[in-house]
């Protein structure tokens, strides 16, 4: 062996974060003047740096180097013990190089965070938080959670109650805060408390929220009301200034001109006869003309009324009845022209056609009712079965 090495001190304690500073001693045990290498080796090479790396001694000679030790403060840094070599290595005879070897140990760090994920909540009687805990430390954590409000307006339960936590990972917990008593002023209520995560004999990790509860009234109730209040105040003036005279006028309007129509129920269908009169007056007389019409399934059948010599008839509302939901086609005609037509298939009993403005006949004029029978709704019968009513005025020519 051409060096001799050592170092001055046994095992060495070290804190991570720190540096530590070890003595070691080379020696030359040949008669000549060498250049040794040193270079460090073991689990713990990556932390140590040698100064000076290189040294020359003359035959017998020694010389001290320092060797710091620096472990980072990180999670990977695990806490016990490691090794720690230095390699000498001599440029004359690399085959004979000498090594030396110690112990360090490595202390536990405990470093943990908290961290709310959600600083503020809002509730009426509870909400849920959530929150991170982390393990920055080279040891496992078991910590307990704790709420801490002085004035006692909240409580909180925690998931899990007891969180271990490897080194480097984190953890998230939910804590769910419930208010003591509810908030019946209109304003809301803010509790400030503090959540700690506890582990005997090392620091606390704490985290600070706020929890908001809500009024049981809303805030803007007093608002809303009077808006509702406004809303509905408008509308009454509206009605009773504008649109409920305008109805009225309206209405004796319609008393004047327009006719009621009036419904005869449906019965066996006979030919039509002459207008049926329900009331007199100067200017005319007010009748309802019932057209019945018995249609064969697959045929076309047809039946009119005609306006009497020296008068002429105002149609003001015309009825169309389906009572047995028949399928097929009618028309409303005056003579030769079409004035209206359905699909009996959406006529469902009874529908009304109101006439804005009168339809006027004159001596002579047909009112003419044509149905085309496509199926029938009643199982047992065998014609399509219609019934159409025309009301209105028959006034002197």
């Amino acid at each position: 062996m051409a060096a001799q090495v050592w170092f001055s001190s046994g095992e060495i304690d070290i804190t991570p974060g720190s540096v530590a500073v070890l003595q070691l001693t080379v020696g030359n045990l040949e008669d000549s003047t060498d250049t040794f290498v040193l270079s460090p080796t073991g689990m713990a090479a990556a932390w140590a740096t040698i100064s000076p790396a290189t040294v020359t001694l003359f035959g017998g000679a020694q010389q001290v180097v320092d060797v710091q030790v620096a472990a980072p403060l990180l999670p990977s840094t695990t806490a016990g013990p490691t090794s720690l070599g230095v390699r000498v290595v001599p440029q004359r005879d690399p085959d004979h190089a000498g090594s030396a070897e110690t112990v360090l140990h490595i202390a536990a760090t405990h470093h943990r965070h908290l961290e709310l994920l959600q600083p503020v909540q809002r509730g009426r009687y509870s909400t849920t938080f959530e929150m991170l805990l982390q393990n920055r430390g080279n040891t496992r954590t078991s910590c307990r959670m704790h709420l801490l409000e002085p004035t006692g307006r909240v409580a909180a339960t925690f998931d899990p109650g007891t969180a271990g936590v490897e080194p480097g990972t984190s953890t998230l917990i939910r804590a769910r805060v419930r208010a003591h008593g509810v908030q019946w002023q209109r304003q809301p209520r803010t509790v400030t408390f503090r959540i700690d995560a506890d582990e005997p004999g090392t620091p606390t990790a704490s985290a600070s929220g706020t929890f908001v509860q809500a009024p049981m009234v809303p805030e803007r109730l007093g608002v809303w009301a009077a808006g509702a209040a406004g809303v509905v105040a408008l509308a009454l003036f509206g009605w009773f200034l504008v649109v409920k005279p305008a109805v009225r006028d309206a209405a004796d309007r319609a008393v004047a001109t327009a006719l009621p129509s009036t419904t005869t129920a449906a019965g066996s269908p006979t030919d039509t006869g002459p207008a049926t009169s329900t009331s007199g007056n100067d200017s005319g007389t007010i009748v309802n003309i019932p057209i019945p019409v018995a249609t064969p399934v697959g045929e076309t059948a047809a039946l009119s009324y005609t306006v009497p010599a020296g008068q002429r008839l105002h149609v003001t509302d015309i009825v169309v009845q389906n009572p047995n939901g028949d399928q097929g086609t009618l028309f409303v005609q005056r003579n030769d022209i079409t004035l209206y037509s359905f699909r009996l298939d959406n006529i469902l009993g009874d529908t009304s056609v109101p006439l804005v403005t009168p339809i006027e006949f004159f001596a002579g004029d047909q009112l003419v009712v044509t149905v085309t029978c496509g199926g029938v709704g009643n199982a047992t019968a065998t014609t399509c079965t219609q019934n159409v009513f025309a009301s209105g005025v028959l006034l002197p020519a």
